[in-house]
């Protein structure tokens, strides 16, 4: 038996140092900042990230689970955007294995039933399973489970497919080079270097951080309906 390491495992473990590391530093940073004082660089960041995290929750779900959620989504958030981007960087995108994408959904539906019992209560909830009618109850129980497919699924489809047709790009961008360096006497792939930023400002940048958008607003939506009138 081999013991075979998937393409994205280094790009996890850099990419998860890395905000550890950031946080640490930007922990360190907070405490020694000065109340009184405008904040700069780091801390400003930091705070930023905060107040845009909490007021998203506070709206979508309710204030009272600011607290509950927040550090979740905002950690959620920082490493999607992070992870989408790598590859900007010649890294492979943790995002384009579905183990990393299934383990966020895995999280995100315990989030939801979580709010779902504390809602219903126990009994309340397994009897949710078979209303309004009893042969219903099939349908029900996949529409349980049915976030959790559905959000790693999206997530690692959309920065997969998009990593693909990058690869295509590139792909026929030297085609095409190889074609017409000869008559147009191109000293470069032209072609790459003019088409390949402007995919990849689609794909990369914009792509990255729509995915990570639509993740945290799904999970916030999904807690939010679990959760029925305050």
């Amino acid at each position: 038996m081999s013991l075979v390491i998937q393409k994205e495992v280094p790009s996890i473990i850099i990419i998860t140092g890395l905000l550890c590391a950031l946080c640490v530093y930007a922990g360190g940073k907070i405490r020694q900042a000065d109340p009184y004082e405008k904040p700069t660089g780091i801390v400003f960041g930091a705070l930023w990230l905060i107040e845009w995290v909490d007021g998203m929750v506070a709206s979508v779900v309710r204030p009272t689970y600011v607290e509950r959620m927040g550090p979740y989504i905002g950690t959620l958030a920082l490493y999607l955007v992070c992870a989408n981007l790598s590859g900007l960087f010649a890294f492979n995108a943790p995002t384009q294995n579905l183990s990393v994408t299934l383990s966020l959904g895995v999280i995100t539906w315990v989030l939801i039933q979580r709010a779902a019992f504390k809602t219903n209560g126990v009994l309340g909830y397994f009897k949710g399973l078979f209303e309004p009618i009893p042969l219903l109850a099939l349908g029900n129980i996949v529409g349980k489970f049915s976030p959790l497919i559905s959000m790693s699924m999206r997530l690692f489809g959309n920065v997969l497919s998009g990593s693909i047709i990058m690869s295509l790009i590139y792909t026929g961008c030297n085609v095409l080079s190889d074609l017409l360096l000869g008559w147009l006497g191109l000293p470069f792939n032209v072609f790459g270097v003019v088409l390949a930023p402007v995919f990849h400002a689609y794909f990369d940048v914009f792509s990255g951080f729509i995915q990570m958008y639509i993740f945290i607003s799904l999970t916030m939506a999904f807690v939010s309906n679990e959760l029925g009138d305050e």
